[in-house]
């Protein structure tokens, strides 16, 4: 890509990108990218997975020279889409209550970052996250645990009759309910699982739907597993399949699902990490 590349240019990509993502191997390539920029909108991993696959971290070329890394002479930056934002003030309905500054954003500009593999320079220190393997030496279930309890559910170890099932959340008790027998590992994955369904509010979802929140929960638990170092080989996203050839309905739907799954995401990420030291994305976030 070169530097005449336009926002509309950068749209329409994207809406190429979004209807490729009808098999569980597009699927999942989105989701890999999106595990390591959970803070970027779904239309911008989307974009740096398209143009720089192999990037880890993304940053502007002032925010790499602050963190003593240099970007390589002769590489190409990777657009993405930033809200061009604008503050107004808004009265209440008492004039003498004063005014309140509103942020609106009301349209994207085409913005450049790097990937460290195309700097050179000082080492980072590590990301906030730690990562694990198999295993939840961090305490990730005692943290999950304890955001569900604050949002108002009881967390239980149990049995179930299901072979197969591994957890259960029951909207109308208020319960999350997990098989007490899986490894550590797998207790995360599912109580990721549990809270992308309450956070989604799935309750009330018609059977015909069912299919999409499973959809969107699984994908939940495997980006936020995925930032978290927990292996995620094995998922199978078949649903994906029954969006292509669907045209605008099928595009509608995947951006409509994968924004929720990474508003989601994003969310559970941040709630692990507690507020820890900045990682270099941060600098460069767009949410277009």
């Amino acid at each position: 890509m070169n530097a005449a590349v336009t926002r509309d240019d950068l749209l329409s990509q994207l809406t190429e990108g979004i209807r490729r993502l009808t098999t569980s191997e597009a699927w999942l390539a989105w989701m890999r990218t999106q595990s390591r920029f959970y803070r970027y909108s779904f239309g911008n991993t989307l974009l740096i997975g398209w143009q720089r696959p192999d990037a880890s971290l993304v940053a502007g070329y002032r925010r790499w020279l602050e963190l003593g890394r240099q970007v390589r002479k002769g590489e190409t930056g990777i657009r993405i889409l930033a809200p061009c934002r604008y503050r107004s003030e808004r009265h209440g309905d008492n004039d003498d209550d004063g005014a309140d500054l509103v942020e609106t954003v009301r349209s994207f500009r085409v913005a450049v970052v790097f990937a460290l593999e195309q700097t050179d320079g000082e080492p980072l220190t590590e990301l906030p996250i730690a990562r694990v393997s198999g295993d939840d030496p961090t305490g990730c279930f005692d943290a999950l645990s304890d955001h569900a309890r604050e949002l108002g559910y009881q967390v239980a170890l149990d049995s179930f009759d299901s072979p197969s099932k591994c957890g259960e959340t029951n909207f109308a008790t208020r319960t999350v309910t997990i098989r007490h027998d899986l490894s550590p590992a797998h207790r995360v994955k599912t109580m990721f699982h549990e809270l992308a369904h309450i956070a989604l509010e799935h309750g009330g979802c018609a059977f015909g739907a069912r299919s999409v929140a499973e959809l969107e929960a699984e994908s939940v638990a495997w980006i936020c597993c995925d930032a978290v170092g927990i292996v995620s080989d094995g998922y199978s996203f078949a649903y994906v399949a029954s969006w292509a050839g669907g045209g605008d309905a099928a595009i509608a739907g995947i951006r409509d699902s994968a924004q929720r799954i990474q508003r989601v995401s994003k969310r559970l990420i941040e709630r692990l990490a507690d507020g820890e030291s900045e990682a270099p994305q941060d600098t460069a976030r767009a949410t277009g």
